[in-house]
């Protein structure tokens, strides 16, 4: 159950060419807002050529609220504030941040598996510094040995002070299974614009509709395979994601990101429309010419 105690989270990022090199300090920049930002240099593709990478407006995964663009847009505003030379952006793209309830990651054996399952999870950003310690600690437990950072990075760890954001992310997860309550984001297939996706409710059935730029259509159950959420739509990066535990999947319902071990599954074509056959009255019997006795009056002489 390591997915309660992480979240996932999508993070933006811009990058854009220095118009000076060297007049930026090399360094690590990032306030303490909520969204957090960030900047660092990096070299650019020519001689001399240096890049300001900016990055943050953080929001949980299938949890987007503002457009993809409306916070590249925030980024770059942030970044021209500060730094002088920033120039035109030349890349944008987003990506998934795993965080942990404490900050630190889990790094050793994976909570109720075999003990020969070791997992390094929970980066909060520092992907290439834990990487780094995940590297030094793993061998040292695979081989039995003790390690003095066991403890720290153990993923089976509980921490008083970490109790309230462990509540805070797990009962928004909670939340978003209220998604089964609201109608469709489209009200048919037909609505689903070439390019995007929807979900569309079909009887008690939530489907996952993408429809290709060719106009070709791709329906996928909207369940989350791991525990059951709904999906939603992501158009800056095109993906299904997961609001409840920020598993990703593609527009034919492969899994891009876990926990989610399975992709969304396939969906039964709906059944057409059973002709209603109309009964014929039955045929009126031919009179024989015969005059038919009265059935009520008196006998007549």
């Amino acid at each position: 159950m390591i997915h309660t105690k992480q979240a996932q989270y999508r993070t933006y990022v811009v990058g854009a060419p220095l118009s000076e090199a060297g007049e930026t300090p090399r360094a690590m920049y990032w306030d303490m807002d909520d969204p957090y930002h960030y900047a660092r240099i990096a070299p650019g593709g020519r001689a001399g050529e240096e890049f300001l990478i900016v990055g943050g407006e953080d929001h949980k995964t299938g949890q987007q609220g503002d457009p993809a663009q409306a916070r590249w847009d925030r980024l770059e505003a942030w970044a021209r504030e500060r730094f002088a030379g920033f120039g035109r952006v030349s890349y944008r793209w987003s990506g998934q941040v795993v965080g942990t309830n404490d900050g630190l990651a889990f790094i050793g054996r994976n909570p109720g598996d075999a003990r020969n399952v070791f997992i390094a999870t929970g980066d909060c950003g520092h992907g290439m510094t834990h990487g780094t310690i995940a590297g030094l600690l793993l061998p040292a437990l695979i081989a039995g040995r003790r390690h003095p950072w066991e403890a720290l990075y153990d993923p089976s760890r509980v921490r008083a002070g970490a109790v309230g954001r462990w509540a805070r992310e797990n009962l928004n997860a909670a939340a978003q299974y209220g998604r089964h309550l609201r109608p469709g984001e489209a009200a048919s297939v037909d609505d689903v614009a070439p390019g995007t996706g929807a979900v569309v409710r079909r009887g008690l059935s939530e489907i996952a509709v993408y429809r290709d730029a060719d106009g070709s259509v791709v329906e996928r159950s909207a369940i989350c395979p791991h525990l059951g959420a709904v999906v939603c739509w992501n158009s800056a990066e095109k993906t299904w994601d997961c609001p409840a535990h920020g598993s990703r999947f593609a527009t034919d319902g492969t899994v891009l990101n876990g926990p989610a071990a399975a992709g969304l599954a396939e969906t039964k074509a709906p059944r057409p429309a059973r002709a209603v056959r109309k009964r014929r009255a039955p045929a009126r019997k031919r009179a024989s010419g015969r005059r038919a006795p009265p059935r009520f009056g008196r006998k007549t002489a």
